[in-house]
């Protein structure tokens, strides 16, 4: 009876195993979830790249508006600059054009007296000596009555082409006319009275203007100053109507990408909480991973590359049993720990060593450097000279030879560094053979299709 109760003890106190599939079905799980997590928080790198660049665009796009902005005063200012000094120009030019108008305004009243008192100065006996009744009535009949009516005289030759030349009065409409009887003594008289008659005039001619016309001057005056005053005051009203509409743009663009960026930063604060909650999630399930093999140990598994394995298990104390009958664990730890899928990889390691120079192998020779030598000089010595070729067949030939050449020692630089660093065989490779053999039997076809 004792050895029952003992046994039954026993027993009761042995540690309960879970299910073994139902344990490996749980670490699938868990490894499955820790993986759709871990390609879920790969995308984090490309959203925060993102989000640089889209608040780089947002910065781009601040400072084009602000130049916008800036440009846009800068027109602003100098359409202004441009219309105010037209303006003050035509100011200044305002009181010498007053002057002159007054002088031009009394130099028409003179005309004006001189002609009135040339038109009053008719033709008479009494003060053309020389000249009777008859040559005056003669002169009348051609239009020369007053004094007005002619400027002076002129001698020509007779209308009819005959006589010789005569005598002829210059009328004030432009033509002239010759009245028979009129010689050159009396035409003086004429020339004479009618000057005469014209310092009368200009001395009795008014030597001011009329408070009248300076009055209408001044006002003339006075109404184009207005004007231009008011073309000054439009040109700083549409400068500061310009300065308005850009500064409200510039308040729009900037609203615009401030409301922009803050949803864009609100959404980018969601998606990063998004992407904490996945890593909390992340964290969570690989210690409840780790928490598992620690316990019960990795089962065997299959990797990548086709080895099979275990998982890493952490060192766990041995554990004491009060009874007197210990049975092994079920799933003891593994002594082995090989790369796992939570083991830490190492930061930086150790660069691998320069495998050493194999016993056998030959350091690439300077043989592989005479085709090389050999095109290079052909290049540059036109090699062969073809004898009536046309100009662009020399050059093709030439470029010909450098490419050869250059192909050929790289491949020599190539060997020579593997041979340093790996020890691998300075066999020349069949495709560069071929390169030289083919590139010298095509230059000897050409040379002999030109010879």
């Amino acid at each position: 009876m004792s050895d029952r109760m003992s046994q039954k003890s026993a027993s009761s106190a042995r540690p309960t195993t879970p299910d073994r599939a139902a344990l490996r079905a749980e670490q699938r799980r868990l490894r499955e979830a820790i993986r759709a997590k871990r390609s879920l928080l790969k995308g984090r790198a490309a959203f925060e790249k993102a989000e640089e660049r889209r608040r780089f665009i947002a910065s781009v796009s601040r400072d084009k508006a602000n130049r916008t902005y800036q440009a846009a005063l800068a027109t602003a200012d100098r359409d202004k600059q441009q219309k105010q000094q037209t303006v003050a120009h035509q100011l200044r030019a305002l009181d010498s054009d007053q002057q002159n108008s007054e002088a031009k305004e009394l130099r028409l009243l003179r005309e004006q007296f001189i002609d009135k008192a040339l038109r009053r100065a008719h033709l008479s006996v009494k003060e053309l000596n020389g000249l009777g009744t008859g040559l005056i009535n003669d002169l009348a009949a051609r239009g020369v009555r007053t004094a007005a009516d002619f400027t002076g005289v002129s001698r020509g030759a007779a209308p009819n082409g005959k006589g010789g030349e005569v005598m002829w009065i210059l009328m004030a409409s432009g033509h002239r006319v010759h009245v028979n009887g009129i010689g050159e003594h009396r035409a003086k008289v004429l020339v004479e009275w009618r000057r005469s008659c014209v310092r009368r005039a200009e001395d009795r001619a008014p030597r001011r203007i009329t408070l009248a016309d300076r009055q209408r001057i001044e006002e003339a005056a006075k109404r184009r100053r207005a004007e231009l005053e008011t073309r000054k005051a439009t040109a700083e009203a549409v400068a500061n109507e310009a300065r308005t509409e850009a500064k409200g743009a510039l308040d729009a663009a900037l609203a615009r990408l401030a409301e922009a960026d803050r949803d864009a930063e609100r959404a980018a604060a969601a998606k990063r909480a998004q992407y904490d909650v996945i890593a909390k999630e992340l964290s969570r399930l690989e210690e409840q991973l780790e928490a598992s093999y620690a316990t019960h140990g990795a089962p065997l598994f299959r990797g990548r590359s086709g080895n099979r394995g275990v998982r890493p298990t952490r060192p766990t104390p041995a554990r004491t049993n009060k009874s007197s009958v210990q049975k092994p664990p079920r799933y003891a730890p593994r002594p082995q720990v090989p790369v796992g899928l939570f083991t830490p990889k190492p930061v930086s390691a150790a660069k691998p060593e320069a495998s050493p120079v194999r016993a056998g192998t030959k350091r690439p020779g300077l043989r592989w450097l005479i085709p090389v030598g050999f095109y290079l000089l052909s290049a540059l010595t036109g090699t062969p000279v073809l004898i009536g070729a046309p100009p662009w067949v020399s050059a093709l030939l030439g470029l010909g030879h450098v490419a050869v050449s250059t192909y050929t020692y790289g491949h020599w630089l190539r060997r020579r560094r593997q041979w340093k660093n790996e020890g691998t065989t300075t066999r020349m490779p069949k495709s560069a053979l071929n390169v030289i053999w083919a590139w010298l039997i095509v230059a000897a076809i050409t040379a002999t299709s030109y010879t």
